[in-house]
């Protein structure tokens, strides 16, 4: 997704910076609410989940914010590249694959029979095996010009479509079945909101893939709508009557 954003960064327009402005503070808002839920709850669990929100809604505003303003012209380096591969791609992706493997080990933990979906225990390990060695094998490539993810091929699917797939897979596939396993009625209501947002990243990700390319203010105002689903999955975790009337007691 970044590089198409780039590819398009000339013919920005007011409209679609007003929606980058509104996008900006509407994760900003999001990130904010999940970190001020995150500190009345005294639930360790829930109190994870608020605090991985927060890094996913700053995680999405990153990606946007570099994508968008990052000029296609300006010239690369292989430093840059490395940097680039650490920063924006495996700083999204890990931190991504990060909070769905511990949603969905909480969703275990609630679960009567502690059942294993699809046997994750045991897969978590090869991802994340596959996710920290392509976050170093990669950057250190690209840092000695042995690799350019913007050329594409065979590699570009090692560096991206795989770890690309382990987070649509873990977060589309394994997580929704980890969701109706749990009996916790709380975490069921946050996760099943962040699920339909991986839902919406995934109809992203691959309509940019397959469909013919659309403007990027189209895609920033579907992420601006999906930062509905993150607020609901956050504000979930606490009543807001609940949360406001703490809020105004520390006040």
């Amino acid at each position: 997704m970044p590089w198409r954003w780039q590819r398009t960064l000339g013919t920005l327009d007011a409209l679609t910076y007003v929606v980058f402005v509104l996008f900006a503070i509407v994760y900003g808002y999001v990130a904010y609410t999940a970190i001020a839920m995150s500190r009345v709850l005294s639930n360790r669990v829930y109190r994870n989940q608020a605090l991985g929100l927060a890094i996913v809604a700053l995680l999405i505003l990153e990606l946007a914010l570099v994508g968008t303003f990052v000029p296609s012209n300006y010239v690369v380096t292989d430093i840059v590249n490395a940097l680039q591969l650490l920063g924006i791609w495996f700083a999204f992706l890990i931190g991504f694959y990060y909070y769905i493997d511990a949603s969905i080990e909480a969703a275990r933990r609630t679960d009567p029979l502690f059942r294993d979906t699809l046997h994750w225990t045991r897969m978590r390990v090869g991802f994340w095996v596959y996710d920290i060695g392509a976050a170093i094998v990669f950057p250190i490539a690209a840092a000695f010009g042995s690799y350019d993810y913007a050329s594409g091929g065979f590699p570009a699917i090692l560096q991206a479509g795989v770890p690309s797939f382990l987070v649509v897979f873990s977060g589309a596939v394994v997580l929704p079945i980890a969701i109706r396993r749990s009996k916790d009625m709380t975490l069921k209501k946050q996760l099943s909101w962040f699920a339909v947002y991986m839902i919406l990243l995934v109809l992203i990700f691959f309509g940019g893939a397959f469909l013919p390319a659309y403007p990027i203010v189209v895609e920033l105002a579907i992420f601006l709508a999906g930062a509905y689903l993150l607020y609901r999955s956050a504000t979930s975790l606490v009543p807001l009557r609940s949360f406001n009337e703490e809020q105004r007691r520390k006040e």
